[in-house]
């Protein structure tokens, strides 16, 4: 005969047929066995005593002194029952008479033995996972959401979610059964935006926008709920067409794929014209500016030169004009084969032989026509030059 804590994992508010909504949860503060049953049975084993003393020699006072320690055991019991103990990981709330008077937190507590009081002990440093959508292959109908571009998508993903600090009155009392809520919620939410979201980039480069979207827009939601519960992330798991469509899907993205690859060779292509193009009007300017300086640098050096000699010419002009004529003239006829001899100048008569008969050689070997050309001239000048001579000669 003892009297100790019971515990129980069903919510004492929870009218769902036996269903086990709230987990990982104690309450403590209820006796294992009946009061008054026990006091019948002490005041059962009293009477028997006290009927045993009459019977010999009335020692009545003996069976006094038996039910009185049996009862102080009692209330001892009773009154260490209010003792329990908080686990590290855990958080409590004290009822008194259903209605919740405190918080507790880890460590030693006591509490009014019942039907005062009564604590319920919660999990609440756990992280819970919730999975939606993932169901049975001949079931993947219900987990079907459209997407913004109006195509149909298989999408499972996992909640991640905990009860927030001094959050553990509202994850208790203001929702019946807050897994429940949570994964409606949930669902919800990523039907939204999953809704507004085109198919191709809720299955590629989107996930981690989608992501972060739903797990602010459910967390904004279990706020404004008032049921305890943080978000600790959304994760997305698959997410693929419907498996009667999904061979004429892969199609669709071998296409795709054929035509970004396709895109991006034009673009490289494209790149790397532009490129050369630069290059070329980048060259053609810097030789421009390269010639303007060189045309400048010159006009500056003819110019230099001119008032150079304007300078002599002011102090000697015969001489400057003299010298001026002879640069004209050397100018003009430096490219010219022509020899001018001045009347006062004497010469000595030279046939160029050698050169008129490799003259006549390339001629007769039927060499280019500009040698045959070159050639003749160089004759005629010399028999010129000769006949000069010979006639300077009788002049003399």
């Amino acid at each position: 005969m003892c009297l100790g804590v019971g515990m129980s994992s069903e919510n004492p508010w929870d009218n769902s047929n036996g269903k086990k909504s709230w987990k990982q949860k104690k309450i403590i503060g209820k006796f294992s066995l009946n009061l008054d049953k026990i006091l019948k049975k002490i005041n059962g084993d009293q009477n028997a005593r006290e009927n045993y003393g009459k019977g010999n020699n009335g020692g009545g006072g003996s069976s006094l002194g038996i039910g009185w320690p049996a009862l102080l055991i009692l209330g001892a019991l009773y009154f260490f029952s209010g003792f329990y103990q908080v686990e590290h990981d855990e958080c409590g709330v004290v009822l008194r008479f259903g209605r919740c008077v405190r918080t507790v937190g880890p460590g030693l507590h006591y509490i009014l033995p019942y039907p005062f009081e009564e604590a319920i002990l919660q999990r609440t440093t756990a992280v819970n996972q919730i999975d939606i959508g993932f169901v049975p292959k001949n079931q993947q109908d219900e987990n079907l959401m459209l997407t913004g571009d109006s195509n149909l998508a298989n999408v499972s993903f996992s909640v991640l979610w905990k009860i927030k600090d001094n959050g553990i009155r509202d994850y208790l009392f203001n929702a019946k059964s807050p897994e429940v809520t949570v994964q409606a919620v949930a669902e919800s939410v990523m039907r939204e935006i999953v809704g507004q979201t085109p198919f191709t980039y809720v299955q590629t480069e989107g996930r981690a926008d989608i992501q972060k979207k739903a797990k602010d827009s459910l967390q904004s939601l279990m706020n404004e709920y008032r049921i305890g519960v943080e978000i600790v992330r959304v994760e997305l798991q698959r997410v693929e067409p419907p498996a009667s469509v999904v061979d004429s899907f892969r199609d669709v993205e071998r296409a795709q794929a054929e035509q970004q690859s396709v895109k991006n060779k034009a673009e490289a292509y494209d790149r790397d014209k532009k490129a050369r193009t630069r290059g070329i009007v980048a060259e053609k300017i810097n030789n421009g500016e390269a010639t303007k300086q060189k045309i400048i640098e010159a006009a500056r050096g003819v110019s230099v030169r001119f008032l150079a000699a304007l300078q002599q010419y002011k102090l000697s002009p015969d001489i400057v004009s003299k010298r001026m004529y002879l640069d004209a003239m050397r100018d003009i006829y430096i490219g010219s084969r022509k020899i001018f001899i001045d009347d006062g100048v004497k010469v000595a008569s030279y046939l160029p032989l050698s050169e008129l008969m490799g003259t006549k050689k390339m001629m007769q070997f039927g060499e280019v026509a500009t040698s045959r050309n070159d050639a003749t001239p160089e004759a005629s000048e010399g028999q010129k030059t000769v006949a000069t001579a010979e006639t300077d000669k009788e002049k003399v």
